[in-house]
């Protein structure tokens, strides 16, 4: 159906009417930097790529000095030790868009991003039709020369290109994208929502540098890299990847859960007075800035590291990159919402079975390696590099305050499918087969019970109570 007439009388059209790039049909264009005044900034500051920095940091960053910007303003930062440490990986796990990319490509990305993405006051998710992703494919080169000298050439290109797996991954990007209701009128609303009352935090590209994002202890989250910590969704290691993959992804609920409840233990406050509607609106506005953030860290990533086989990303090669991206990412968020974790029922009808599997849970606890994060039960100092370049300090689990709640069914997400971001490794595999109740315990479960009991001093008291060889103390 795709290779149909229209498509290629829409390429015949666009072969003659303009032999080069950048026509209407296309989302290359030129924009000019008024034009370009009331847009997203585009990147320019440093990207921590891959699986992050190598390493663990020594000690927590000075107030107001968060790692990278340290690393940006090496001479002025108080904490230069952490500076040095970074800026040695620059052009490995770091990345420098203000001082690699050329300003052809720093111009075209900023271009692409406002014809995608739209701007702050009219932010859009926008796909081009199926014409158009023929188009970008086929006629990347320059129509003019080599095989796309005449009219018949290009007309053979577009029927041999294997367009079916293409197809596949567009018609899913479209149908995320209903589902996600990123429409422009909710877009609109979401952004009046998010300026009133986020972006003093999180900024106006969501890269967590609002003007209040200095005084604050932990940064903001940066939704740039397209990924969160407290997501009820896993998608299982098998599941192949397209671009940067699904991981960290989260549901539309888990968004909202945040934004309605807040988070304990930092700054991110509840915002229990939002209506159902404005809540609906931000979350899309959230999902934008971030489909957005992550298109253009993945074209940044190619387009800086290069690899033998890949074009001069210039030009219509990179406005495929580009599109290919737009394209990966939505589909990533059609994979996570298909991979919800699965969360069985606790199956402790009384208070003497929470108990029982409370203390088998203290044996899941070294089963499952926690203490090697967790030292003394988080109660040391154990810091770690997060997948954005600011540091993690795994939870005080004696305190019983979790940043992504403390229900059983928000600690049986983070057990059975981790926090990717930070590092804090999915335990799924421990359930061989799936959960197996009513025929023997389900460990993640015991585990919780377990965590329940830590942070709560009559919990540890009936824990020691029922099995004293349980060592709570160092």
């Amino acid at each position: 159906m795709h290779h149909s007439r229209a498509t290629l009388a829409t390429v015949a059209l666009w072969a003659i009417v303009t032999p080069g790039c950048g026509s209407s049909s296309t989302p290359v264009a030129t924009f000019s930097t008024q034009s370009l005044a009331a847009s997203y900034s585009p990147r320019t500051d440093l990207m921590v790529i891959g699986p992050g920095l190598d390493g663990a940091p020594t000690r927590w960053y000075s107030p107001g000095f968060p790692p990278l910007r340290s690393a940006r303003f090496p001479t002025t930062t108080p904490d230069r030790d952490i500076a040095e440490v970074i800026r040695k990986q620059l052009g490995k796990n770091v990345l420098d868009p203000a001082a690699d990319l050329n300003p052809i490509q720093a111009t075209q990305i900023a271009g692409l991003l406002e014809k995608y993405f739209g701007t702050p006051t009219d932010p859009r998710v926008w796909i081009p039709g199926w014409n158009d992703q023929v188009l970008l494919a086929v006629a990347r080169p320059d129509p003019t020369k080599g095989v796309f000298k005449n009219l018949s050439a290009l007309a053979t290109a577009v029927r041999q290109w294997k367009s079916a797996p293409w197809s596949e991954d567009w018609t899913t990007a479209v149908a995320i994208q209903r589902e996600l209701r990123l429409d422009d009128a909710t877009l609109a609303r979401g952004s009046v929502v998010y300026r009133r009352w986020c972006l003093q935090c999180h900024g106006p590209t969501g890269a967590g540098d609002g003007a209040h994002a200095i005084e604050l202890n932990a940064m903001p989250r940066d939704y740039r890299q397209g990924i969160f910590k407290f997501v009820t969704a896993f998608v299982p290691p098998g599941v192949p990847k397209k671009g940067l993959g699904p991981s960290g992804k989260p549901l539309r609920d888990d968004l909202k859960r945040t934004i309605r409840n807040g988070l304990d233990g930092s700054m991110m406050q509840a915002f229990s007075a939002l209506t159902e509607q404005e809540l609906d609106d931000v979350v899309s506005y959230v999902i934008h800035l971030a489909i957005r953030g992550e298109t253009e860290y993945a074209t940044l990533i190619r387009t800086l590291q290069p690899t033998e086989d890949d074009p001069d990303f210039t030009g219509a090669e990179l406005a495929w990159l580009f599109n290919q991206n737009v394209v990966f990412v939505l589909a990533n968020w059609s994979v996570a919402a298909r991979h919800p974790i699965p969360i069985p029922p606790e199956n402790t009808p009384s208070e003497a079975d929470r108990l029982a599997s409370a203390v088998r849970g203290a044996q899941r606890y070294n089963e499952f390696g926690c203490a090697s994060c967790h030292v003394n039960y988080g109660r040391e100092l154990a810091l770690k590099w997060d997948r954005w370049g600011t540091m993690v300090q795994p939870r005080n689990l004696m305190l019983g305050v979790y940043r992504g709640g403390r229900r059983g069914e928000d600690l049986y997400a983070r057990i059975y499918g981790g926090i990717a971001p930070s590092g804090m490794n999915a335990h799924f595999d421990r359930l061989v087969g799936g959960p197996s109740y009513p025929d023997q315990p389900d460990k993640i479960w015991d585990l919780v019970h377990f965590l329940q009991a830590l942070g709560d001093p009559a919990g540890r008291e009936r824990l020691l109570k029922a099995d004293p060889t349980i060592k709570l103390d160092p």
